[in-house]
């Protein structure tokens, strides 16, 4: 379909009946989920909010991590709660200031209070989110035996048993009731939040869906899941209120997938026993309305992460679920906010509309406003390629692909050998401590061993990312060169940037899709050549040829390597971020790659160039 073809056609109708729609859909809360490095940032991006019509804005993002929680250093599993304050740890009641790093408690009030003093200046509210009923320390349950609740870590990704606190006794309740009249106190514009339950440390007593499964203290067993959840819901709404402080609270599980059983299998039990402003998994009390509608940019650690920077407008429209008085607004990470908030303010019709013409003309609109007409068209169809990409991808994510691989499982740096278990101390300093692996060092050797997981394993699952890859990487190519083509084209300095940098983005996400296709054929070769045991020829006659498994996977490793210095190269060229890093070396984590990561692939080329001869101990060397 030729946009230009048809917008015209139909544009006055599609406006007008847009405007209708949005007059008597618009929500009567927007929150804006914008990121910022600093309070001036947080402020102007507050400013930017009241303009374009936010109600409400996020305080939880970009919060210090609580780095003090990974203990012992060698236990991966806190790396998924540290960066998800709980309010119960930032505002603590006397019975845990012992147990809490106090500093971090007190830097984390001070920066939440900072900026809802921002928010009040500009007539806003605030917006939190945190993973509750979060992980307390051991020592919190030395001292208060009765009170541990069930055990919430994954079993085989953490090396330490993790407790949460019981919600079904009375004094956990106050725990939490005290500390949030803390938190309201240092920050009243507070007036909804959002849990996380059952991930990432945290979770009920006896909830089916937990991973080490349903577990807690025997006495609530049979307490019904509504009294327990309910209870813990009115808590905090009726201590609120007792202050003149109308809060909404939504808890929500993990979605399942397939392998894992829904912690709330009967939501609406719990739903109809809630009064209205408490909601679990979106179902409102207590008729089960939404509670409230997401929209924007996909989530920042999605599926081009850690690449950052690339906006890649939703094609389709919302669909028609059912609506509700409250609008969550995500802008990206950092690096794309900017033009997401171009885009939110030039297509906020669209966003009401259900009519697929209408998202297309209004995007159509806005590629004529960002590189001009002559150019629009080829915007679009970037937009559809990159689209187009994201749904591939999503048929890898058992977790965002690039995420568990790259980032977790350290595929973009760590070196590929046929004996890793032979590197040295030296060779693997730079990456092994990052890899999120809580069980041994075979595990930690296998490059598919991610999390525990071995979703990429065997030989059908190496065809199946290759079809997957070789579909979608002609798709980000082709992207690249649009804009490439775009930047070359533009005059305005700026604008030429942004679209040059864009590109940049883009070559690393192909770089990434690369190295990811070979991780996964590379331990499939592995696995393979070690199940068959073949002892290769000490002599083999004059003559010998390569053997087919020999050439292959000796070409993946020079290909990952040539990978690896484009990828470096990319990084060394940039004049703009290209991954989500660390400000400093020494704030590089498992979830969090190094600022020196340049570096390290030149560490990654020089290993696997210096392990060439290793592969003559699994295949016959050939002799032409």
């Amino acid at each position: 379909m030729n946009p230009k073809s048809v917008f015209p056609l139909l544009a006055s109708l599609l406006l007008h009946c847009s405007i209708m729609s949005i007059a008597s859909a618009a929500p009567e809360v927007v929150i804006f989920q914008l990121a910022a490095k600093d309070l001036a940032g947080f402020e102007r991006n507050a400013a930017t909010a009241k303009e374009l019509g936010a109600t409400h804005m996020d305080i939880s993002m970009n919060l210090p991590p609580a780095t003090w929680q990974m203990d012992p250093p060698d236990d991966p599993y806190p790396a998924w709660y540290v960066g998800q304050i709980d309010f119960l740890k930032a505002f603590p009641p006397p019975e845990l200031e012992k147990h809490v790093d106090m500093d971090h408690a007190r830097e984390v009030a001070e920066i939440l209070t900072a900026r809802c003093k921002i928010l009040r200046k500009h007539g806003l509210k605030a917006f939190w989110k945190a993973n509750t009923p979060q992980v307390l320390p051991e020592s919190f349950f030395t001292d208060h035996p009765h009170l541990r609740g069930p055990r919430v870590d994954q079993p085989n990704r953490a090396r330490v048993a993790r407790f949460a606190p019981c919600m079904d006794k009375e004094e956990s309740l106050r725990l939490y009731r005290d500390s949030l009249l803390r938190f309201l106190e240092a920050c009243p514009e507070v007036e909804i939040m959002s849990f996380l339950t059952t991930d990432s440390g945290s979770g009920f007593c006896w909830v089916p869906g937990l991973y080490p499964g349903a577990n807690g203290p025997a006495w609530c067993e049979h307490r019904s899941m509504a009294d327990r959840v309910a209870g813990f819901l009115t808590n905090l709404q009726d201590g609120a209120r007792e202050r003149g402080h109308e809060l909404q609270v939504n808890i929500h599980q993990i979605s399942p997938r397939q392998w894992m059983r829904p912690s709330f299998p009967e939501p609406m039990e719990t739903v109809r026993r809630l009064p209205e402003g408490l909601a679990l998994n979106g179902l409102e009390g207590p008729d089960g309305k939404k509670f409230i509608k997401a929209a924007g940019a996909s989530g920042w650690r999605a599926s081009f992460y850690p690449i950052v920077g690339i906006v890649v407008p939703g094609l389709n429209p919302p669909s028609q679920e059912q609506k509700s008085s409250r609008l969550l607004m995500s802008f990206g990470d950092f690096h794309a906010q900017e033009t997401n908030l171009r885009l939110y303010n030039k297509t906020r019709l669209a966003e009401a509309d259900s009519s697929l013409l209408e998202r297309y003309t209004s995007l159509h609109q806005f590629a004529i406003d960002e590189v001009g007409e002559e150019l629009a068209d080829e915007v679009l169809e970037m937009w559809r390629d990159l689209n187009t990409v994201l749904i591939r991808l999503d048929a890898m994510n058992f977790g965002p692909v690039l995420r568990m691989g790259h980032l977790l499982a350290r595929w973009i740096n760590r070196p590929m050998v046929p004996f890793p278990e032979e590197l040295t101390p030296e060779e693997t300093s730079y990456y092994r401590p990052y890899l999120f692996q809580a069980k041994g060092e075979e595990q930690a050797n296998n490059l598919i061993d991610i999390q525990a997981m071995r979703m990429f394993e065997g030989w059908g699952a190496k065809m199946l990312v290759q079809r997957v890859m070789e579909r979608t990487i002609p798709d980000v190519q082709n992207a690249t060169l649009t804009a490439r083509k775009v930047s070359a084209h533009l005059q305005d300095e700026n604008k030429k940037k942004e679209w040059r940098i864009l590109s940049q983005r883009l070559e690393a996400l192909e770089c990434l899709l690369v190295s990811a296709d070979n991780m996964i054929a590379y331990q499939a070769y592995l696995d393979r050549a070690k199940a068959l045991a073949v002892a290769p020829e000490a002599n083999p006659p004059l003559g010998a040829e390569n053997s087919w498994d020999r050439r292959d996977i000796m070409q993946i490793a020079r290909d990952e390597i040539d990978n690896a210095l484009r990828l470096r190269t990319i990084l060394l060229s940039s004049e703009a971020p290209i991954l989500d890093m660390a400000a400093e070396e020494e704030d590089e984590s498992i979830m969090l790659l190094s600022p020196a990561l340049a570096d390290q692939l030149k560490l990654k080329i020089d290993i696997m160039n210096a392990h060439w001869r290793d592969y003559d101990r699994l295949y016959t060397v050939p002799n032409p």
